[in-house]
Formats: C-alpha cells, sequence, structure tokens
C-alpha cells in the first residue's frame, strides 16, 4: 500500500472513531419537555404528570361518580385536578383525580372507608405521606366501576387520590365493542401519575 493510500485509510478510520465517540456521547433526550405541572392554588402540592394525559375541566359525572372530589362525596371538598387517559372513550374511560378539603367534617371523617370499600393491608407512601388505601368495584345496567382511593390529613387538609376505571360492557352494543385499553393496563397507567404527586413547606 502506498504511503498517501495508508495516510487516507488512517484519516477515514480517526473520523470514525471521532463519529462514533461523538454517537456515544450525545446528551440524552430531555424527557421533561413530556411532561405537565400543576400547581394547586391552595394547598401545597404540586402534580408532574406525562402530557398525553388529557385534563379535563368543568363537570364530569357518570352511572356511579358525580365527579365531585372525591369518590364519597359526603363532605364539602375541592376537586384539584382530573386527568383522564387519552384513549378514553364510552366504553371505558380511566382517570386519576385529586381532590381536597380543609371542612372539619371532611377531616375528621378522611380515613373512613366508603361502603362496600375493601381496606389494602398496609399504608401506601405517596409524596412522603402515608396513605391509607382501599379498593372498591361496582357494577349495574351493564355498567361497571373499579376503583383504588388513598386519603390522608396533611397539615390540617383531607386529601383524595382516586384511580377509576369505568364504562359500559362492550357486549350491549351490536356488534359487540372493545375497550380502548384493560382495565389492569389502565390501573397500571394511573398509578405512575402517584409518583408525580409532591407536598411542599414554607
Amino acid at each position: 500500500m502506498s504511503k498517501l493510500s495508508m495516510t487516507t485509510a488512517l484519516a477515514l478510520s480517526t473520523l470514525a472513531t471521532l463519529s462514533g465517540c461523538q454517537q456515544r456521547d450525545a446528551s440524552p433526550v430531555d424527557t421533561s419537555a413530556h411532561r405537565d405541572t400543576f400547581h394547586a392554588a391552595d394547598h401545597p402540592l404540586s402534580v408532574k404528570y406525562d402530557a398525553s394525559l388529557v385534563r379535563v375541566d368543568g363537570k364530569l359525572s357518570s352511572y356511579f361518580d358525580d365527579g365531585g372530589w372525591q369518590l364519597a362525596d359526603d363532605a364539602p371538598g375541592e376537586r384539584l385536578i382530573l386527568l383522564k387517559l387519552p384513549e378514553s372513550d364510552e366504553i371505558t374511560t380511566a382517570l386519576w383525580r385529586l381532590g381536597a378539603s380543609k371542612d372539619a367534617a371532611a377531616v375528621d371523617h378522611c380515613l373512613n372507608l366508603p361502603a362496600n370499600a375493601q381496606a389494602m393491608s398496609s399504608k401506601v407512601t405517596i409524596a412522603g405521606e402515608a396513605f391509607t388505601g382501599f379498593t372498591l368495584g361496582d357494577a349495574g345496567m351493564s355498567h361497571f366501576q373499579n376503583a383504588e382511593g388513598y386519603r390522608a390529613v396533611v397539615d390540617g387538609s383531607c386529601y383524595a387520590i382516586d384511580l377509576i376505571v369505568q364504562g359500559t360492557s362492550g357486549e350491549v352494543y351490536d356488534p359487540p365493542r372493545q375497550p380502548p385499553f384493560s382495565r389492569e393496563d389502565a390501573m397500571d397507567r394511573l398509578h405512575s401519575v402517584n409518583d408525580g404527586v409532591s407536598f411542599y413547606r414554607e
């Protein structure tokens, strides 16, 4: 091989090596651009969540739920944020809801379970706070609702987090319709929102 050819080959090899290094050293993709953050106006908390989730404002009601601030909406409270999986439709809808109340009765009964709820065997830690958890299932008139609820009193306020998968049996349609996701998959995706909750103190 001539001296010129050897020099050319060496130069090409060096360029290839540098190119590979540049590719390996490239900065990772910034996933924060794909997340939104909710800050509560009157409560010391925020929620970071996947930006693909749909934030629902205004009134929302279903066969089992009047769209209030918690599943057992028997005391004054405020729905802070309600998120919906984007594939949700009239067959199956998946919701993540955070509500809060400073009402004395709501705080006193914050950890009481709704009727027919099953308590989880241990406390669940969310944002560093111990929450009482429960599961709840209901069905009627071809409708269904599966829910997980989490309750805690933090600095004098009752906080309610509800994960809800609900809808109508696809078998009542002609032809039968398929849900956009399984109930198990929906719950798994809703659980990830819990990881984005943060309490903060001044």
